[in-house]
């Protein structure tokens, strides 16, 4: 009842609206179609500056080296100490066949920089992506109007019997939940009150 107090507010009957534009005027208050779209790529997470992010780093990561680290621990097998008189004239020692031997080696792949295996896998995805994308942005569009074109019967013609008003606005609930759905709730909640 809310959604329907709010969609009637205005001008009460029909005939006060002269142009498809003073029509169309009344819901200046939502969100359009573009504002929509927006943000169920971002929301879904298939917008093209995603992509481009997931190629970029796919081929930078060949820059990164593969490292390889070793440590090795060893004693001697024999009792060879160091000694030494400190300036207290304490005699200290030192086992020399204790030995610690660290190893770092990097290794590139540059031929990476041009292909690689993650490259084409995300390549591969970003083809899967945009499939997803365009037919989210149909349904989405798709909905939009839907909910428009209720909104607009609703308006041009209001009234009627309890049971097709009642009717009618919870299809308008359905398609505004749909398009909440689709953007995270964001759609709702962009609609100026």
């Amino acid at each position: 009842m809310i959604l329907l107090s709010l969609l009637l507010a205005g001008p009460a009957l029909a005939g006060d609206y002269r142009t498809v534009d003073d029509v169309l005027a009344k819901f200046d208050n939502e969100p359009d179609i573009q504002a929509v779209q927006e943000m169920v790529l971002e929301y879904s997470k298939t917008d093209p500056h995603y992509v481009d992010a997931w190629l970029s780093a796919a081929k930078n990561s060949a820059w990164l080296p593969e490292l390889n680290v070793e440590y090795d621990y060893g004693t001697g097998y024999g009792y060879d100490y160091e000694y030494e008189v400190d300036p207290n004239g304490l005699l200290t020692g030192s086992d020399v066949d204790t030995d610690h031997d660290v190893k770092v080696r990097a290794k590139w792949r540059l031929d990476r920089l041009v292909m690689s295996s993650d490259r084409i896998r995300v390549i591969s995805e970003t083809q899967d992506i945009v499939k997803l994308r365009d037919k989210v942005l149909e349904e989405v569009t798709r909905l939009y109007f839907d909910r428009r074109r209720a909104q607009v019967d609703m308006l041009l013609a209001p009234g009627g019997d309890l049971k097709t008003e009642l009717k009618n606005t919870l299809r308008l609930q359905e398609l505004t939940a749909q398009l909440d759905a689709y953007t995270g709730g964001r759609f709702s909640a962009s609609i100026k009150k």
